[in-house]
């Protein structure tokens, strides 16, 4: 059986046009933008072309987020004319679908009849009813408990390439043909996904292109056991080189490699060699061994706050470098705060700067300036 003709929804440009209402697009699709628990999101798409009028729509496969049975809701149309006579003017349906000029209370309004399917939060939806040259899909999107419902992907197959075709031709009469022709349609549709996966099989082994699911299979393959502390973008980074690096596995190097793939930036290490080296000089030696744990089986890694700014980042990057770490070894992670601050690790041209001037309260009555503060006070003053 050849391959269906399809239309794909992936990419920001897809979401372009049409109409939009309280709904934000994305890099990987629409969400709804709005605070308001009255109002919905709307987007309605372009129409998607089937090449000749009756077409047999097959199928929508759709990849989003929801929250609760309500949160998201389609409406698929179908018409074989490009035009509609509505309130007494003829128009083209994108003029009516794109323009502000009309509100979506009267879209629906002249939408209403051309109706043939509606399903909440679907996944992947048989498109029975849909009969016509041209489709178009409606979307509605509810907030449900403060959090918001997306789209991320859609795909819609306009052509229903029946098994009918290859029975007998006894079995395509209609009106008996119509019950097997969407029986024999779920059959199809497992046919297509396999078919498809089958096809794509080279491009799933490789990190850029292979799909979430293989993606951590792969993972798995060179031994990342939490995978669910890595963004898929960085696990695709990480994997990309991780074979050679394997070679080097429970090294510093290894580590150095896994650390900056997380977080973007070179990490630093201090190990108990660095700190014995300084043993003749006294003074020194005394200061390192405060500042740094001081064991031959401990490893400082030092990292900028800049590049894990968050506390859950660094805890899931503590979590990841206890993953890989040689079993004997402890790490101790410590987070270089960007400005200078007493008693702390500072390094110059790492985390030197000077933090911004702000007065010491005494009282809400009272303030104790800085020699530094009194000086950007004139200094503004002069300005």
């Amino acid at each position: 059986m050849g391959s269906s003709k399809y239309f794909v929804f992936n990419k920001k440009r897809d979401y372009l046009q049409g109409y939009r209402e309280n709904v934000r697009i994305t890099e990987s699709g629409i969400v709804l933008d709005t605070d308001d628990p009255g109002k919905c999101g709307i987007f309605i798409s372009r129409l998607l072309d089937g090449g000749r009028e009756g077409n047999q729509w097959h199928r929508a496969v759709i990849q989003s987020i929801d929250y609760g049975d309500d949160s998201i809701r389609f409406s698929f149309y179908c018409s074989d004319s490009r035009k509609i006579l509505y309130q007494d003017q003829l128009m083209e349906w994108s003029d009516l679908i794109g323009s502000a000029k009309w509100s979506a209370k009267e879209k629906h309004e002249a939408m209403r009849p051309f109706l043939v399917h509606q399903i909440l939060n679907p996944r992947d939806v048989l498109l029975y009813q849909a009969k016509g040259r041209f489709l178009w899909i409606e979307i509605q999107l509810f907030c449900q408990a403060n959090v918001f419902p997306q789209i991320q992907g859609m795909k819609i197959y306009a052509e229903n390439r029946s098994f009918l075709q290859y029975l007998p031709e006894i079995y395509q009469v209609e009106p008996e043909s119509d019950f097997l022709r969407r029986y024999l349609s779920l059959f199809e549709s497992v046919y297509q996904d396999l078919d498809r996966k089958i096809r794509n099989a080279a491009r799933q082994m490789e990190p850029e292109t292979a799909e979430r699911e293989f993606l951590h299979w792969m993972a798995r393959w060179v031994g990342i056991s939490v995978i669910s502390l890595w963004p898929d973008e960085k696990l695709r980074i990480l994997l990309n080189g991780i074979v050679k690096k394997n070679f080097i596995r429970g090294t510093k190097e290894y580590m150095k490699y896994i650390i900056e793939t997380f977080t973007g930036e070179t990490p630093f290490f201090v190990e108990y060699a660095e700190v014995e080296h300084y043993r003749e000089m006294p003074d020194i030696y005394r200061r390192l061994r405060t500042y740094y744990a001081h064991d031959p089986y401990i490893v400082n890694v030092l990292i900028r706050e800049q590049a894990v700014p968050t506390l859950q980042e660094q805890r899931t990057l503590k979590k990841i470098i206890d993953d890989m770490k040689p079993a004997h070894i402890e790490v101790h992670l410590v987070i270089l705060r960007p400005y200078i601050y007493l008693n702390q690790n500072v390094y110059v041209g790492i985390n030197s700067a000077l933090g911004t001037y702000q007065k010491a309260n005494l009282n809400s009555m009272t303030a104790i300036p800085s020699v530094v503060g009194m000086y950007r006070e004139k200094a503004e003053a002069r300005e």
